[in-house]
């Protein structure tokens, strides 16, 4: 319950923040800002389903993760040897 809450409300907050740029843009009358605030948008958009996607993986939705995936824990087992002898 609370990871769906969580990304219903980060999904509210990042729509409010979408709609006062939206509209502080437009009150400036000036289409080089449209266009800069467009591809802005764009960007940070991308970057936020970027992250969400990734924190989907991280919490557990597997069928996400495309390719090999590596871990970023490793752990030496005491009965395997390292694979490098130290020199």
């Amino acid at each position: 319950f609370w990871k769906v809450a969580g990304g219903l409300l980060i999904l509210l907050i990042c729509a409010i923040n979408m709609y006062f740029v939206v509209a502080y843009v437009m009150s400036l009358n000036h289409l080089g800002l449209y266009i800069g605030a467009a591809v802005l948008s764009v960007i940070y958009l991308s970057f936020v389903a970027y992250l969400t996607w990734l924190c989907l993986i991280a919490l557990g939705a597997s069928f996400l993760a495309c390719g090999n995936t590596v871990s970023v824990t490793r752990t030496l087992h005491p009965e395997q040897p390292p694979s490098h002898p130290p020199k």
